[in-house]
């Protein structure tokens, strides 16, 4: 799951929101679109945004939903249009079916392989107002994007675009993205700069794309630091070695206690040493062996959006964690006294600072996040 978005110009805040609710065996995703721009519409389209992915992650019907948003949410009373629209999915992994409700709500598009599909939608009235609803089982490799119509209007009034963008020239994007191999990722981010570069000089407005890559679960595994009694090390390294999903080791001391409970060494590749990046290892039944501290900080600065440049380490992290949905950190309760004061308590210690940094950007991006500690 994959998304990004802009504010209008002039405007600090996003007007359009995302939540996102999940678990092994669901997960719930709105997009709203909040009236006006900034601070107001914001507020709107969180509390319709989290209000309707609460209630359809614990079994409310729709209309019940609905219902809800209404009664918080009236009309507009100048203008008689909703305060904020929204696209909701829900996707049950264990029946692989995905359930769309669309309120008042532009561009939801499904590409299947080669070509977009064509989602048979139902059309459900509650209170005098319509939500359509689709639902599609699912195939290895669709994907599905939402977007506000500050995408789909983008450059309105403009010479190249007088009507903006529109659907057809979205789908002419997605499709020739798709062609040439770029990432979900890079697809929402060249959605939004495009919108960016149309609305330039005029006033435009907020907008936001989210792109949904049904595929495998992927789980990641990251062991940060040696335990704080040696007498359990064999214990964690045996839960961390037998845990499903990729392995990645951040610490020295924690990869040579891990080699010597599994009797396998370290392998150091040396040509990836950098002035900002110690080296990465590997190690048989690990899948990379980094430096502790310095790593995980880059990796943590990068999620925040402080920096675009890490050391090779960190950007393999990063790499991984960006294609799991699942990341479990076992975090030993050890403090190394050259990062800290030993008199600190675990919790206060600087890798359990980060660790816990790091899995707050991950839980906002709809990523399923544990934390052990030893």
């Amino acid at each position: 799951m994959n998304f990004a978005f802009k504010s209008k110009e002039g405007e600090e805040v996003c007007g359009d929101s995302i939540k996102i609710k999940r678990n092994e065996d669901r997960v719930v995703v709105t997009v709203s679109d909040g009236l006006g721009s900034g601070i107001k519409a914001s507020i709107l389209s969180t509390l319709t945004a989290s209000l309707t992915t609460t209630m359809l992650f614990n079994d409310m019907p729709v209309d019940e939903v609905m219902k809800s948003i209404l009664a918080t949410l009236p009309k507009c009373k100048v203008r008689d249009i909703s305060y904020a629209n929204f696209c909701s999915v829900l996707f049950k992994a264990k029946e692989n079916i995905c359930y769309i409700a669309e309120y008042e709500f532009p561009v939801v598009l499904l590409f299947r392989k080669d070509d977009f599909i064509e989602l048979k939608k139902e059309r459900l009235f509650v209170e005098d107002r319509e939500i359509k609803e689709s639902y599609f089982t699912p195939q290895e490799g669709d994907l599905l994007f939402i977007m506000t119509d500050g995408v789909s209007q983008a450059g309105l009034g403009s010479k190249l675009y007088p009507l903006g963008l529109g659907i057809e020239n979205i789908k002419r994007e997605i499709f020739n993205l798709i062609r040439y191999k770029l990432s979900p990722k890079e697809i929402v981010n060249h959605l939004i700069d495009k919108a960016k570069r149309l609305d330039k000089g005029i006033k435009g407005d907020d907008a936001l794309c989210c792109a949904l890559h049904f595929r495998t679960f992927n789980r990641l595994n990251i062991m940060v630091g040696p335990p704080s009694d040696s007498n359990l090390d064999e214990y964690v390294v045996n839960r961390f070695i037998n845990m499903p999903g990729r392995r990645v080791i951040c610490g020295g001391t924690t990869a040579q206690i891990v080699g010597k409970v599994i009797g396998r060494e370290i392998s150091l590749d040396l040509k990836t040493i950098s002035e900002d990046s110690p080296p990465v290892g590997y190690m048989e039944g690990v899948d990379l062996v980094t430096e502790g501290i310095i790593t995980l900080t880059q990796v943590f600065r990068y999620l925040d959006g402080q920096t675009n440049k890490v050391g090779y380490g960190a950007s393999l992290i990063v790499d991984f964690i960006e294609k799991a949905d699942e990341v479990c950190f076992i975090v030993g309760k050890a403090i190394n006294p050259a990062y800290q004061n030993p008199l600190f308590s675990y919790d206060m210690s600087l890798k359990f600072k980060i660790v816990n940094d790091i899995a707050k950007i991950l839980e906002r991006k709809g990523k399923i996040v544990n934390i052990e500690a030893y």
